[in-house]
């Protein structure tokens, strides 16, 4: 009698240890929307974008070339929105900088199947009404069909969301930005405000797709602040921002955001240094270079 005793005692409680580890282990259905399907979602771009082109009004590879030089030194007019003045931690601030961040794409036919493809680069709202910024040299790109046939600048937005770029509104060769309006059908975008000058030394943080590992969130500080060196090609300077936030190919247009979430920069390119630089090896460092928000406040007027 002791003995079954026992071992009744001994089975129930590792049943129950057993029960609560289980109960301990149970999977949470929500925890799944942390992680991005990269594939689905460029399936979903290009799929929607193909949809659009069919129905809808854009800029074709014509029309962008002669807007592209006709916008240099205009101003667009853009929303107002007051600079943000709480400190965020790093996960606000990369849900918040992710709402306005866009995949900025140029959709292309390959002329060997039916289907529309698209390479994406970078880019962010700063007025809900559908006004993005971006390179110059995105932009500039897209007009050059190099090996095969460019058909419009799709933007998708963090929830999904495509949009045709509609026009060109203000471009400045120099500073490696441009402005565009993509036709929202109505839908209200999420804009980012403009920040003030950041410092040597200020924390910043970096959105965009490099390489099409979309929506990659990094983070740094500015190295150095100053001015272009002239050149035979370009008789004034302009502004620069060096960066040691990490970014690729790809992140053309991301925006560079301070600790609250306003704008500071735009990813521009990257310059690397070798310690043998005309061979090219030994490579020691990469530069990253940005274009101030200075520079894209020149391009802008408030409405």
């Amino acid at each position: 009698m002791l003995k079954v005793s026992i071992y009744k005692l001994f089975f129930s409680a590792v049943f129950c240890a057993a029960f609560s580890f289980s109960q301990a282990q149970v999977h949470n259905p929500n925890d799944e929307n942390l992680y991005m399907d990269v594939t689905e979602w460029m399936k979903t771009l290009e799929k929607k974008s193909g949809e659009l082109l069919k129905n809808s009004t854009y800029l074709d590879t014509t029309q962008a070339k002669l807007q592209l030089t006709a916008a240099e030194g205009k101003i667009a007019k853009v929303k107002k929105l007051n600079p943000l003045n709480k400190s965020l931690t790093q996960a606000e601030l990369a849900t918040l900088v992710k709402e306005s961040t866009v995949v900025f794409g140029m959709a292309y036919d390959c002329g060997r199947c039916h289907l529309t493809h698209v390479n994406p680069a970078s880019g962010y709202v700063i007025d809900e009404d559908g006004i993005i910024v971006t390179n110059h040299h995105v932009v500039e790109s897209f007009t050059k069909s190099e090996g095969r046939k460019n058909l419009a600048m799709p933007i998708q937005t963090s929830n999904g969301n495509v949009y045709l770029v509609t026009e060109i509104l203000a471009s400045n060769e120099a500073a490696d930005l441009c402005i565009v309006r993509v036709d929202t059908k109505g839908d209200k975008l999420k804009a980012l405000p403009l920040g003030n000058a950041a410092k040597q030394g200020d924390e910043i943080f970096v959105m965009g797709h490099p390489n099409q590992m979309l929506y990659y969130f990094t983070g740094g500080n500015v190295v150095r602040n100053y001015m272009s060196p002239k050149s035979r090609f370009q008789t004034f300077s302009v502004a620069e921002m060096d960066i040691t936030a990490d970014y690729a190919a790809g992140s053309s247009g991301g925006p560079v955001v301070d600790n609250k979430g306003n704008l500071v920069a735009t990813v521009s390119s990257t310059r690397s240094i070798y310690y043998n630089q005309q061979e090219q090896k030994n490579l020691q460092m990469v530069v990253k270079n940005t274009k101030p928000v200075i520079s894209l406040k020149k391009m802008i007027s408030w409405k």
